[in-house]
């Protein structure tokens, strides 16, 4: 079974990150994956995109580059990349990264950190679109962040658990026991 179905009281673990999504100040969603059972298939929304990304068992990097290829062709300022399995992210974490960088727009990105080390969701200026579409493997963009060349404001957050991602079964548990 997908984790991302794994149900947490009746949804599926990936439906809360993206009805959080969904809730918050985006102005469309982007969600990338090749196994989609967790989506409702009678999702239809006009801001709600649904990729396939064919080299996605390559690593994160490629994943990362459909979703920006994807808010590119769409004139997007930025992207904000979260994950599917954190389930504790929050609309006001979202949107306290939007408005960091609707103020600060000179910012390449704008990231929720958690003991000063930011932490997916992070939103990345179109400036760094083509930097993203270069990246390799299954790294995802942690190089960016100590780059000296991109400017970026981390918003600290002291609740681990906004971070928490369901890796394991014993993840999997301890979020269903947490959700209760």
């Amino acid at each position: 079974m997908h984790k991302l179905c794994l149900p947490i009281q009746n949804t599926p673990l990936g439906s809360i990150a993206l009805n959080t999504a969904l809730a918050s100040n985006l102005s469309d969603v982007i969600v990338i994956a090749n196994e989609t059972p967790w989506l409702l298939r009678s999702l239809r929304m006009d801001r709600l995109h649904i990729l396939s990304c064919k080299n996605a068992f390559l690593g994160q990097s490629y994943s990362l580059r459909c979703g920006v290829e994807k808010a590119e062709s769409m004139n997007a300022d930025g992207v904000v990349v979260m994950l599917a399995d954190q389930p504790f992210i929050t609309t006001r974490l979202l949107n306290e990264i939007i408005n960091c960088y609707r103020i600060n727009q000179e910012l390449h990105y704008a990231a929720a950190g958690y003991q000063g080390i930011p932490r997916p969701p992070v939103l990345f200026s179109k400036k760094l679109f083509p930097v993203l579409k270069e990246l390799k493997g299954d790294k995802g963009a942690r190089s960016i962040f100590s780059a000296s060349l991109f400017q970026g404001k981390i918003i600290p957050y002291d609740n681990a658990d906004l971070f928490y991602d369901v890796d394991t079964w014993v993840d999997y548990d301890a979020v269903k026991e947490r959700w209760t």
